[in-house]
């Protein structure tokens, strides 16, 4: 398929095996496109410090997008793009989810910096992908906590994402993901989509000369900006329903699949 110029890699359930490790196959695929003139571009949910530590085998990507959009960085240029959630909507939004959901387990990213006002416990500690060495956000009292204007805000346990998402949708987006446990908050022009258009325009690539892979939720807008969306095997429906393409699993080197059969 030499059309595609640019291939957009989600990690964890596509990339990332569940394991959180890139397959040899997986890496010598990507490689392969890399060496063939295809630009290479990671965008994640994850922020920095979680995600670079996957891509130390992948020098050669130069644009990463992370915070589901929220920031976008380019080595070579050395520049970014980062949008952040107003204090005063952040404050508006804590308040909201105290008094409806007083249990969830709130934490706010801050430009690569993780901050919580109530400790995040063992068992809650793979559904924000934290493993075991991994550091925890730092806890913080509420006063400090509304004086951040967030890159990204989750929220684990939270069962009332749609009212957030009807109550600020002018103002942020609200996915949740990891089969709903897991609510992101991102500013509202802050999205997978509207980084990698900007990565686009920035590398002169049309968006129907990419190739996307992804799993979840907030790929969505990916797969219906790209000419070529992957679905894993492991994706969520919908993803798969407006798929050109289902490839196999993340456990079964599904990126590599599709590329070996479309691409090189």
């Amino acid at each position: 398929m030499s059309n595609i110029q640019a291939i957009v890699l989600d990690l964890d359930g596509t990339l990332l095996g569940s394991d959180k490790s890139v397959s040899s196959r997986n890496y010598q695929a990507v490689k392969r496109c890399f060496d063939a003139g295809i630009h290479i571009i990671v965008a994640t949910a994850r922020p920095p410090r979680a995600a670079n530590q996957f891509l130390e085998k992948f020098p050669f990507v130069d644009y990463m997008v992370y915070y589901n959009g929220a920031l976008v960085t380019c080595k070579s240029k050395q520049n970014e793009r980062h949008i952040s959630i107003p204090i005063e909507i952040n404050r508006e939004i804590n308040k909201f989810i105290e008094l409806r959901v007083p249990q969830s387990i709130v934490s706010y990213e801050v430009n690569d910096s993780w901050y919580t006002f109530r400790p995040i416990h063992d068992s809650q500690c793979a559904q924000l992908g934290i493993r075991p060495n991994d550091p925890r956000p730092q806890v913080v009292d509420e006063d400090y906590i509304s004086s951040l204007s967030p890159t990204k805000i989750l929220v684990l346990g939270c069962s009332i994402w749609k009212d957030i998402c009807e109550q600020f949708g002018d103002h942020v987006n609200v996915i949740a993901t990891d089969e709903g446990v897991l609510v992101q908050i991102t500013h509202k022009s802050a999205s997978k989509e509207q980084a990698v258009q900007w990565v686009l325009n920035d590398i002169g690539v049309k968006s129907e000369n990419v190739m996307v892979f992804g799993d979840d939720y907030n790929d969505l807008g990916l797969f219906h900006m790209s000419g070529f969306p992957v679905a894993m095997g492991n994706a969520i429906n919908e993803l798969k329903n407006c798929a050109t393409h289902v490839t196999d699993s993340n456990d079964n080197d599904g990126v590599a699949v599709a590329i070996e059969r479309f691409v090189v």
